[in-house]
């Protein structure tokens, strides 16, 4: 009877702790989850990850999304559900990545200053660890990262996913086939939390 209703309607019940609705609809989403798992099977190789480890990440995303899927919204869970497992699955590549250092330094043109004064850049906040800088850098840096936090917290979940894409290093055409849009909304994203930082920096 529950496979016969709506996302919505289950995460309702789910809300109101009905664990059968939990079942049908983590198994619903069980082909989203493999399917994302698939388009990331190159860098599960490369990084020799266990792919039933990859897929359970990918399942806490899902249980992420479920939880903190407003019903108010009235919008369909699945491009919800589609960016908090990719998200869940990115962090799980870049805590078991030696690269992910290197990979986040050289993206989205860190050479690019956040503030009007051109005194600060992206690299600011994506630098070298800690323990090579000045006490008076760390805190620089810290504040940085903290404002960038605040500002993020103000965007969509598709928005940060696209800045954390980009924070990877991936290309434009990547990121838009990936979260099925097109590329002017990566720009419009990316113009939009610069612009969001250089009133907070």
């Amino acid at each position: 009877m529950l496979d016969q209703i709506s996302d919505c309607q289950l995460i309702a019940l789910i809300h109101n702790h009905h664990d059968e609705a939990w079942n049908v609809l983590l198994k619903r989403y069980e082909k989203l989850v493999y399917m994302l798992l698939h388009k990331h099977m190159i860098v599960i190789k490369t990084l020799r990850l266990d792919q039933d480890d990859v897929f359970q990440e990918g399942n806490l995303g899902l249980v992420d999304a479920i939880l903190n899927f407003d019903l108010e919204r009235n919008m369909p869970l699945f491009p919800f559900a589609r960016v908090c497992i990719e998200r869940r699955m990115q962090t799980y590549f870049r805590k078991n990545s030696s690269l992910s250092h290197t990979a986040m330094r050289t993206a989205i043109s860190l050479d690019q200053t956040i503030n009007e004064e051109d005194q600060y850049y992206f690299h600011d906040v994506i630098a070298s660890p800690p323990s090579l800088k000045e006490p008076q850098e760390v805190l620089k840096t810290k504040e940085l990262q903290a404002q960038i936090n605040q500002v993020l917290e103000k965007c969509t979940p598709l928005e940060k996913q696209i800045f954390d894409y980009r924070l990877q290093g991936y290309s434009y055409h990547w990121i838009a086939k990936q979260c099925d849009i097109k590329s002017k909304m990566i720009d419009n994203t990316m113009f939009k939390i610069k612009r969001a930082l250089r009133k907070v920096i």
